[in-house]
């Protein structure tokens, strides 16, 4: 090449000549304009890969000359059929997965839609009033939990109705008697146009307060589901809390031939509300002594720890059979409907019992045997 520049005094035609060699090779002038080059590849590619050698014309440089050998030839076509055969296999592998991922899609949703379509028309069914559905699944995954809660729920509504309709029943039973009782003493003086008689009086006040009682049940009730009731806690002395409970239970406990004890064991105060605490009790007692039947010893005692007082109140009763034992705190349950209804009572009064402890951050618990009495047990947080 540097003959052919000495004889021609330039580069011009030298892409004519015959090619001097069959490695790939890349002419350069001094601008670095490519004058001549033999190949398919790439002239930036020789530059860069092939070895550099300076044309001269005696001390004049006059050109560069890139030529590969044969193993930087050979390490470039692996390398770029690798390349070719490297982007064809990932566009292959893209294809693959992209057909097996539709595929896994469509099998995922059918496998996911058709058991919530399935819990879909069962809750129409049921919406439509279908009661005997059952919307628990044979599978062993998530959906099995969902329609195991579903069937859960279902039974709870079920078992809120029941109460409902005999919610209905009881209070309508309870408002019943006292307003015939009521209506027919009423008419009975009317009709014989004789004053009230202390009797009389005393008939009707009975039947009033039974009115007032059942009345008062379901107000509270309403207030504690709208949580409209609040409390104030305070140190409360013990000493009071009883002698008032006593003032407002005096007239059970003679009515029954009941007698009540009060065991205070050192307790001097508690800290709680004073007027829902007073009510527990009157509840707890009226319970012992109203349902109790054969109850004649009510044993009020406290007692103290380092983070709780402990109130118990003890009756000697009839007791409670073990499979009432886990309701008695749920509203409207009344575990023996035929001595309920002598006794009256809606079944809510436990449960506001139960609402008031909680209120105080507190617990109630409670133990009882058959024909050996019953106990329930409070606890409340000293702070």
């Amino acid at each position: 090449m540097e003959d052919y520049f000495k004889r021609n005094h330039s580069w011009e035609g030298i892409q004519n000549e015959e090619l001097p060699t069959d490695m790939p090779f890349v002419l350069i002038d001094l601008e670095r304009n490519v004058l001549w080059k033999s190949g398919d590849i790439i002239e930036q590619t020789v530059i860069e890969t092939a070895f550099p050698s300076a044309l001269k014309n005696g001390s004049q440089q006059i050109g560069m000359l890139y030529v590969m050998t044969p193993t930087q030839q050979q390490i470039y076509v692996v390398k770029n059929t690798w390349g070719q055969y490297m982007y064809g296999i990932i566009a292959l592998a893209a294809m693959i997965g992209l057909f097996f991922a539709i595929i896994l899609i469509l099998f995922l949703s059918r496998t996911l839609t058709k058991p919530i379509n399935i819990i879909t028309e069962k809750i129409r069914k049921y919406e439509k009033g279908d009661s005997t559905i059952n919307f628990q699944m044979k599978r062993n995954d998530e959906f099995k939990k969902i329609g195991d809660a579903l069937e859960s729920m279902k039974q709870n509504i079920q078992n809120a109705e029941i109460a409902r309709k005999s919610l209905v029943s009881d209070v309508a039973h309870e408002l019943k008697t006292p307003l015939m009782i009521i209506q027919g003493e009423i008419e009975l003086l009317h009709i014989q146009q004789k004053t009230i008689t202390n009797e009389k009086y005393q008939s009707i006040f009975n039947e009033v307060q039974r009115l007032t009682a059942v009345i008062n049940d379901l107000l509270y009730l309403s207030k504690f589901d709208a949580h409209q009731v609040e409390i104030t806690k305070e140190e409360v002395e013990v000493n009071d809390v009883f002698e008032q409970l006593m003032q407002k239970t005096q007239f059970l406990f003679k009515k029954h031939n009941a007698e009540i004890i009060f065991n205070k064991n050192d307790v001097k105060t508690i800290w709680a509300d004073q007027d829902k605490i007073i009510q527990v009790l009157i509840n707890l007692v009226t319970n012992a002594l109203t349902h109790g039947q054969t109850t004649s010893k009510v044993i009020i005692e406290t007692t103290n720890n380092q983070d709780e007082t402990i109130i118990s109140v003890t009756d000697n009763g009839v007791g409670l059979a073990s499979e009432d034992i886990q309701f008695i705190f749920e509203r409207f349950y009344r575990g023996d409907e035929s001595r309920s209804r002598k006794t009256g009572g809606t079944g809510i009064g436990l449960s506001i019992v139960k609402a008031y402890i909680e209120l105080h951050k507190g617990k109630i618990e409670v133990e009882s045997q058959l024909g050996k009495g019953t106990s329930f047990m409070i606890y409340l947080p000293n702070s």
